[in-house]
């Protein structure tokens, strides 16, 4: 029964008739037709089409053609562009061609937006990053810097030195390079 359903296949009468079958197969098909009566009617109708196609395309088409018939197919053709050369016409197109485009990259936006929009936050996460560490490096550095101040300066109130004052600006400068080789140091592990 499988093999009937497989040889009742509208392609299979079509190849037979076209003698496009390997011959077990076209063997096989002429043994199924003289059991199952669609597909012997099938190939009946094929037939018969193939025959009166064969006929209608004997005999000779005479078409009147006039003899300026080239001529009256360009002054149709003009009379039908007629339309498509008025600027009008141009800025409607133009228009048309702009609202169709904005459309079509407002479709791609939003089938793309999730991954622009992650790409775009993930950024914006890591520049924010950067600047909340600079920032707490600046102020961690002004707050040690102002607590040194205070100490210093509470120490320098009374009879100060020469010395003591190039030792209190060697102290500071040492503390600002410290803080910049500290920044230097976090910079380079964040951009790692």
């Amino acid at each position: 029964m499988t093999s009937e359903n497989n040889i009742c296949e509208s392609d299979q009468i079509a190849a037979f008739v076209d003698d496009e079958l390997e011959p077990a197969r076209r063997l096989a098909f002429e043994q199924h037709v003289r059991v199952c009566d669609s597909c012997a009617g099938g190939l009946r109708a094929q037939r018969t089409f193939m025959r009166e196609l064969d006929t209608a395309l004997a005999g000779r088409f005479d078409l009147e053609v006039p003899s300026d018939f080239a001529r009256v197919v360009a002054v149709h053709a003009e009379n039908d562009m007629r339309g498509v050369r008025d600027r009008a016409e141009h800025r409607k197109a133009l228009r048309y061609c702009l609202i169709l485009g904005l459309v079509a990259f407002a479709f791609l936006g939003v089938a793309s937006s999730r991954a622009v929009f992650a790409s775009i936050q993930s950024f914006f996460k890591a520049i924010f990053g950067i600047i909340s560490l600079f920032g707490k490096t600046i102020y961690d550095a002004m707050a040690g810097f102002s607590v040194l101040a205070r100490v210093f300066r509470r120490s320098l109130v009374g009879d100060a030195g020469l010395a003591d004052l190039m030792a209190l600006l060697l102290f500071a400068f040492a503390i600002g390079l410290l803080t910049l080789l500290i920044s230097r140091y976090h910079r380079t592990r964040v951009l790692d």
